[in-house]
């Protein structure tokens, strides 16, 4: 047992290069930035963050975000919301005032949010992500920070802590496998032929080609359907390859096979067009790009060459 606890103690102490939580932060800033802008581009944001009776805010619920309390239930304040969260998540992408900018960040999403307790999974996603990075050093490359620490001749952290990288790999396997035991239709279970994908193609909410234009792809839907729950099946076992820890010590079988056959990259990859091939066909608003942002979360900063370069004893 000792044994145990001093191994899950080393695995949170971990640190690594922060290649990949600054490619997290920079990713997530941006599609959080541009889910805002496509909100105001669409004029939707007086009517989806305001109270009623001038907006929809809080639904049904009756229970109003903390700025309208604070405010006023008007749409000068539900702008004044939309233009902190601009700010701080164009903050948040540069790397400016990281932790500060994160914190003010997860609160606007949070008040955003409790405006739209339906909202998507994206939305969700993001209010989740958002503070794990904040509490990070994924400010410490690509960012105004590190920028302005070397000019003042404190070097950036080479190594930071790699448990906020765990938290959202293991977030992000989490949503893929629970969304697969969640679908009780048979459409997308080979009791049902595979047809979800081809179903929802033809739905005109959420297809964004007219319905039947895509008919004659009916076969391969079927093969993205069951890609698709393969996929999101087997996103656990990806949390099981000691590559992702950045661990290269030999394994057992499993993990063997995982490093030899290039496992956790071909799953990356099919997810990419998965998500590619959702944002082609369907109109899901920033989902499926949202969801590609938090891929990095799978790369251990060793997968990257320069990175590797950089930090081996021989380079040094």
């Amino acid at each position: 047992m000792k044994a145990l606890i001093e191994r899950w103690v080393a695995l949170w102490d971990r640190r690594e290069a922060p290649t990949s939580l600054s490619l997290l932060r920079v990713f997530v800033g941006a599609v959080v930035l541009l889910d805002l802008l496509a909100a105001k581009t669409a004029g939707a944001v007086p009517e989806l963050w305001t109270p009623p009776p001038l907006g929809m805010a809080g639904g049904f619920t009756g229970e109003w975000p903390l700025t309208a309390q604070w405010f006023g239930a008007t749409p000068e304040t539900a702008l004044l919301l939309w233009r902190i969260a601009v700010v701080s998540a164009l903050l948040f992408l540069f790397g400016a005032l990281h932790r500060p900018a994160g914190l003010v960040l997860t609160f606007a999403l949070a008040e955003l949010g409790h405006g739209q307790p339906d909202s998507d999974g994206f939305d969700r996603l993001m209010r989740l992500v958002v503070p794990i990075l904040t509490l990070s050093q994924a400010n410490a490359r690509w960012s105004v920070d590190a920028w302005v620490r070397q000019n003042f001749g404190r070097a950036p952290a080479a190594l930071v802590p790699a448990w906020p990288r765990y938290l959202v790999a293991m977030q992000l396997a989490w949503m893929y496998f629970s969304a697969a035991h969640n679908r009780d239709d048979p459409a997308w279970w080979p009791t049902g032929g595979f047809s979800a994908i081809g179903q929802i193609l033809a739905d005109p909410h959420f297809a964004r080609f007219p319905a039947g234009s895509l008919a004659f792809l009916y076969p391969l839907t079927q093969v993205a359907t069951a890609a698709t729950m393969l996929f999101e099946m087997s996103a656990p076992l990806m949390l099981t390859s000691r590559d992702l820890y950045g661990d290269h010590a030999p394994g057992g079988k499993w993990t063997e096979f995982i490093r030899r056959h290039h496992v956790r990259f071909a799953w990356l990859a099919l997810g990419a067009l998965l998500h590619l091939g959702i944002a082609l066909t369907m109109q899901l608003g920033m989902f499926p790009f949202g969801m590609l942002a938090l891929y990095p979360a799978f790369l251990h900063p060793d997968d990257f060459p320069k990175t590797r370069v950089r930090l081996s004893p021989s380079h040094a």
